[in-house]
């Protein structure tokens, strides 16, 4: 036989049917060769088509006891089936089982084609929420199922699915009038297990009471462990921790300051957003540069469909926001928003400056009744996006920002004598663009790349002048009458800019595993100019100028494996950050997990290092202004911050109607500084590092956080309640014992509702918290000792004032004018009337004889509190129409 002759060798062996024995061997051979073996050796007949088994090759050594034995061991692992009839073997082709794999699709925006992150997407007993990219996964079904995607403002949509989808495209079409409900919390229906997240919609709040107008900060600031007793500051004081150590990114760039109209509004327009990303703590891989939170705030993109747009006024500025087609793939949004303050002085204008201004003026004067105010103050700023849809895989961006402020106090005083005039001028503006490219090259492989650049500046000055009405002599200097004087002038000016390129990659490996992962550089500078001149006789004025230029270079590597199941969740990852200034790498490990353990109960977890190479202190001797400037670290007078995140908590749903979230954190972050060690004598502070004196120190915050709502279908509540520990250490203070912080804030409960009937949405919002910190007047201070501090500072902020208690309402009407849709309302901010401070500083005046007036002073000296009020009761009327 020939294929006794080929390499690989056939052996048939048949035993002796006493023994009832069958053997084969094969090495290597053709199915087919060794089927006419089989039927030559033992007489047996096969029906089957060589050209498919020829194609299978086999290795066999087989001993069976029965013929039926040994060839179903022939065909054990082979892909056919056996069929005996009337003595004949059919060998037949296993028909093959369709492939399982998992169901994979992203969501967009039907109108802009923007992928639409944490979306709601469900089937029956399955759900999830799409990724950052609007990119989700479903495990394998063997059935056609049915989908459900919902996201807040837009329709839902319910689809059938046949098995093995892997490439689904979900769009969504906008409906903000529509909305059944309003939720302030990325927890959905489906378990979430990203601890300290929140993603919010603009369109979740449009209800809230607000000052002015919808203000998306504000609404941050109604969530667990983010300070709200303070209408006044849009910063967000976060577990603890300071403003300045916040990410904010608008579209990929940085916005270094947040505050319009002194804090009253934030410098993101609300009608120029499409959603907000939160991340309390413990944030991923993906973000770095601070040591806090971040806050990922995404435009609103406009629509190719039809030109559109709003138009809204409230008691102290007007917005309006167009959106204009061009063509089937390129959109652009523009949005402007103007304060009409330094036209029409509002009842609540008015208000809201004699409060901010009341700490300053009583400290510049001694004669209040004669002062005359006469301060100005307006800001503007324009949002624009540009959007290009090259292919439903391939979009590109432009984003333009910018936004500015402009104070301007007079203040005058004057008698028979001279008159004295105080100029108190500030102006501060933010601006920012980014270059946003975002393809999908396949389908399970996303990228975003991001070119950007940004910039805070601001400048402040003033000047005290004095013109007398008569001639006068002084040490042999002489003033004619109508001539003036300046006894001195004060200006500063700062300003923080960076350049940002940025790539970032997803690849699902498969619908359980996604590595992602990308490169960042930035290069940033700092820059402040300090001027002042005095006088120091009628004919003699002395001054200085003091200048200080910072750059720096990051750059960034940065990955991260995440693991994703119906039940647990867990994310790994890595940063590493060079920073040229130090010539150092600062490597940041990055964990979190969240494990469903009922389909009611689930708990979630963090920890994560993080890094800060820019810090914001006050170098300013002026009132005028709460602003701060920012400094690069060098890692000797300025240090780079570090911090420890960890966070353990868990969320329990009762029903679809009631949940609860609880979370425990600690946060560690050391290098942090006084921001007035920074105003001391360089000589001074050159001194305290020759000796090798480390003047940072540390801040430890802790609590816990709790999150109870309720809602149905017209009727939203939720409770929030932070219990928290903020203190710093530093060795020279305090005599090295902990203290608390100015973000010190141990309890503070918010309860807000939100109700919809019908055409009506009313709602309401409760606050109440503990005091601010400060600290308390030195007792032993006195005329003859004046070198010591007024303040006492074995006592650092160991005062606290009064609890903050405010209560606000808010109805809104919505309503049709032909093609028009309108909305029209009132907020009454704090209803009650509550004498709320903000903080309490301390000054040294004259003791004045109360039974003369009030100019006569004594020769004693007393310390007294200068209170920052906050508004009292304060209406505001707003009126919208969208075309």
């Amino acid at each position: 036989m020939r294929t006794l002759t080929t390499s690989i060798i056939l052996l048939l062996t048949i035993a002796s049917f006493a023994q009832q024995s069958f053997e084969v061997s094969a090495e290597n051979e053709s199915l087919t060769t060794v089927i006419k073996s089989l039927s030559k050796a033992y007489n047996l007949k096969f029906s089957y088509s060589p050209r498919v088994l020829s194609k299978h090759k086999v290795t066999l050594r087989i001993k069976a006891k029965s013929q039926a034995e040994l060839i179903s061991k022939v065909f054990e692992n082979l892909p056919f089936e056996l069929k005996l009839t009337d003595g004949v073997y059919l060998i037949i082709p296993k028909k093959e089982e369709p492939k399982q794999t998992p169901i994979i699709g992203q969501v967009y925006d039907g109108s802009s084609g923007e992928p639409l992150a944490y979306a709601h997407v469900q089937t029956k007993d399955k759900g999830t929420l799409s990724s950052q990219n609007g990119r989700f996964s479903l495990p394998p079904s063997r059935d056609t199922i049915t989908l459900s995607v919902s996201y807040i403002g837009y329709k839902n949509i319910e689809l059938k699915v046949p098995p093995n989808e892997e490439n689904l495209t979900l769009k969504l079409d906008q409906n903000p009038q529509e909305l059944q409900e309003v939720v302030l919390t990325a927890e959905s229906d489906n378990f979430n297990p990203d601890p300290s997240f929140f993603s919010l919609n603009p369109q979740q709040f449009s209800s809230l009471p607000m000052l002015g107008e919808t203000d998306v900060f504000k609404t941050l600031q109604l969530l667990p462990g983010v300070r709200a007793t303070d209408e006044t500051s849009s910063g967000l004081v976060v577990r603890g921790s300071l403003p300045s150590q916040n990410l904010v990114l608008m579209d990929g760039f940085t916005l270094y300051n947040l505050d319009h109209f002194f804090g009253i509004f934030s410098t993101l327009n609300p009608n120029a957003i499409n959603n907000i990303d939160f991340y309390k703590g413990g944030f991923g891989p993906q973000f770095g540069g601070r040591v806090s939170s971040v806050i990922d705030v995404a435009g609103k993109n406009g629509a190719v469909e039809k030109f559109g747009g709003q138009v809204g006024l409230n008691m102290l500025s007007f917005n309006t926001t167009f959106n204009i087609p061009f063509g089937s793939k390129t959109s652009a949004l523009i949005a402007f928003r103007q304060s009409f303050t330094d036209v029409v002085n509002s009842d609540l204008y008015q208000d809201f400056l004699t409060s901010s201004r009341q700490n300053y003026l009583e400290s510049i004067s001694s004669e209040l009744t004669a002062l005359n105010l006469s301060p100005s103050l307006q800001f503007h700023d324009i949002n624009a996006k540009v959007q290009h849809r090259f292919s439903e895989r391939s979009i590109f961006d432009v984003n333009f920002y910018v936004s500015e402020d402009f104070y301007a106090g007079n203040y005058q005083e004057s008698n028979d004598f001279a008159e004295y005039v105080v100029l108190d001028e500030s102006n501060w503006a933010n601006a920012g663009i980014s270059f946003n490219l975002k393809s999908q090259f396949r389908p399970n492989w996303f990228n975003s790349t991001t070119l950007s650049a940004s910039e805070y500046r601001e400048d402040e000055s003033l000047s005290i002048t004095q013109t007398f009405f008569q001639d006068i002599a002084f040490d042999g200097d002489s003033i004619e009458a109508n001539e003036s004087i300046e006894y001195f002038n004060y200006s500063i000016g700062s300003s923080v800019g960076d350049v940002t390129i940025k790539s970032h990659n997803e690849i699902d490996i498969d619908h359980q595993n996604t590595l992602s992962g990308g490169v960042e550089i930035n290069a940033i500078n700092t820059d402040y100019e300090t001027r002042q001149s005095y006088l120091v006789n009628l004919a003699t004025t002395e001054g200085y100028t003091d200048t200080l230029t910072i750059e720096a270079s990051i750059f960034s590597l940065y990955g991260n494996y995440r693991f994703h199941k119906e039940d647990i969740t867990a994310n790994i990852g890595i940063r590493s950050s060079y920073y040229e200034p130090t010539d150092k790498w600062y490597v940041e490990p990055r964990f979190d997990m969240g494990i469903k353990i009922s389909d009611q109960f689930a708990l979630k977890g963090a920890a994560s290092f993080h890094h800060q190479f820019i810090t914001q202190t006050s170098l300013s001797i002026l009132q005028n202004s709460d602003q701060f400037y920012w400094i690069l670290a060098d890692d000797k007078i300025i240090p780079v911050q570090r911090s420890a995140h960890f966070i353990f908590g868990g969320n329990y749903a009762f029903n679809d109607n009631w949940s609860v979230d609880l979370e425990y954190y600690n946060k560690r972050t050391e290098g942090i500084i006084e921001s007035q060690f920074l105003v001391l004598p360089p000589e001074i502070i050159e001194l305290l590092l020759e000796q090798n004196l480390n003047l940072s120190g540390e801040n430890n915050a802790e609590g816990m956080d709790l999150f109870v709502k309720y809602r149905i279908k017209t009727f939203t509540s939720m409770l929030s309640y932070s219990l928290g520990r903020s203190e710093n250490s530093f060795w020279y203070r305090n005599q090295n014992n902990d203290y608390p912080s100015v973000q010190d804030q141990r309890h503070e409960l918010n309860f807000t509702n939100i109700l919809k009937l019908g055409k009506w949405e009313l709602s309401s919002v409760y606050l109440l918290g503990t005091g601010q910190r400060y600290t308390p007047a030195n007792p032993e201070y006195s005329l003859e000792n004046d070198s010591d501090s007024f303040y006492d500072l074995t006592r650092i902020n160991q005062e606290k004032l009064p609890a903050y208690k405010r209560l606000d309402l808010s109805a809104k009407y919505n309503f049709n004018i032909g093609s028009l849709s309108c909305e029209s309302g009132v907020t009454l901010f704090n209803l009650l009337n509550n004498k709320n401070i903000k903080s309490r500083k301390l000054t040294v005046r004259y003791v004045f004889d109360e039974q003369t007036d009030a100019s006569n002073a004594t020769d004693e000296l007393e310390v007294v509190p200068l209170d920052t009020h906050l508004l009292g009761f304060t209406p505001n009327f707003f009126f919208n129409i969208r075309f």
